[in-house]
């Protein structure tokens, strides 16, 4: 009887992720876009500039009317490249908020507590040049490391909730930062047949997550959340960005702000880290539930990896 009814849930997904794949959301869904790694992701092609890469970004973001986009700094490629502050310049002016990546991108499994707080802290004055009086008290884990003990996870979210801070969540990503590369080693190659391919994978990639996250959110709750789309602010992420926010809104899609998305009660011990550490993302979220996990969507890294070398 338990292998039936597990046949059965399993089944019942299968054919949730069919009906989205076909049509879009009957009602529109939410979703929030925030970008990573600011002023500066990944190599440039020949010939662009990281300026060029957020004004492409941020002239997509306004045509597709979005609101007030979360761009998530990383201080050290100021340091690094001093004219990059002018990406930061740009993406204040155009009305978008900025939040703390930490100053160099570190991975919380790989540092003590103390390094990773001092680490957050030093972005800090960066940020409050950047907003003034804005709020830009959003974190964003360097590749979504929450720390590999307890004892990490619990101390940073002790260390962020007596600093005000929230967590930026994400429960939406098709890896797009891995085409940034790639891209790159192309158009050094005026490779335009290649260029093309990157272009159709890439929008495969997040054609295909769709229905992935829905059917666990789905799954999880009966319905869908506001989603809080991963993005980078690379220079094939700028290119594709006009398509890609075409794509989320022919998928039934309706753009919200980071706060606004995170008012949904999925993302509570987000907004309040003095929380215990929870799941907060889809994927952990049904497995803590003992629930199965959807057919994930087909990995590109090997083909990525492999193209124009």
């Amino acid at each position: 009887m338990q292998r039936q009814h597990a046949w059965t849930l399993v089944a019942g997904i299968a054919v949730l992720v069919g009906a989205m794949t076909m049509t879009p959301a009957a009602n529109a869904q939410q979703i929030a876009f925030t970008f990573d790694d600011l002023p500066a992701h990944g190599p440039l092609p020949p010939g662009e500039t990281r300026l060029d890469v957020a004004h492409q970004v941020i002239r997509a973001l306004k045509h597709a009317h979005l609101p007030p986009v979360y761009g998530f700094v990383n201080g050290v490629r100021i340091e690094e490249q001093p004219d990059t502050v002018e990406v930061l310049n740009a993406w204040r002016a155009a009305g978008n908020p900025l939040g703390n990546h930490t100053w160099s991108h570190p991975n919380l499994n790989q540092l003590t507590l103390e390094q990773f707080e001092q680490d957050t802290l030093k972005n800090e004055p960066t940020l409050e040049a950047q907003m003034q009086d804005a709020d830009w008290h959003w974190f964003r884990f360097p590749f979504l490391a929450e720390g590999n003990t307890e004892a990490k996870k619990t101390g940073f979210r002790q260390f962020l909730a007596s600093h005000g801070y929230k967590i930026a969540g994400v429960t939406m990503s098709f890896a797009d930062y891995e085409w940034n590369e790639p891209y790159a080693r192309c158009a050094a190659r005026h490779d335009d047949a290649s260029i093309a391919r990157l272009e159709q994978s890439y929008l495969q990639a997040a054609t295909d997550d769709i229905p992935w996250r829905r059917a666990m959110a789905h799954q999880l709750y009966g319905h869908d959340i506001p989603y809080v789309l991963l993005m980078h602010i690379g220079a094939f992420d700028a290119r594709m960005l006009p398509r890609l926010l075409n794509l989320y809104q022919k998928h039934g899609f309706t753009f919200v702000t980071l706060p606004e998305a995170e008012k949904d009660p999925f993302y509570r011990f987000d907004v309040d880290p003095a929380l215990p550490p929870s799941p907060d993302s889809l994927e952990g979220a049904t497995a803590e539930r003992h629930l199965p996990l959807p057919q994930r969507p087909q990995d590109y890294s090997d083909r990525l990896n492999q193209i124009c070398r």
